[in-house]
């Protein structure tokens, strides 16, 4: 498996790993793209993510994608660390 195919598969494994918090795919990427940019994805690289990430940063989101499914505490952190870097892009 390809490290984008990774990348798409495990966002949605995520969903799967914890519907209880009622995440789709979409806010894992945000999560590890934030976490691994250090800053609101979008403003460090254009859209789509996965075609413009460098390999060493596709490398590092699918990694965090991967640990979140045995860490949800990680995942919670890394979550409000994306919000935060969100709050201050928008002031």
């Amino acid at each position: 498996m390809t490290l984008k195919e990774k990348y798409f598969n495990q966002a949605g494994k995520l969903e799967e790993v914890y519907p209880n918090l009622k995440f789709r795919n979409h806010c894992y990427w945000r999560i590890a793209l934030d976490n691994t940019l250090a800053a609101k994805w979008d403003t460090v690289i254009e859209r789509p993510a996965y075609a413009n990430l460098t390999e060493q940063q596709l490398t590092q989101v699918v990694g965090l994608l991967e640990a979140y499914e045995n860490d949800e505490r990680l995942l919670h952190v890394h979550n409000q660390n994306s919000i935060a870097l969100r709050k201050n892009f928008l002031r």
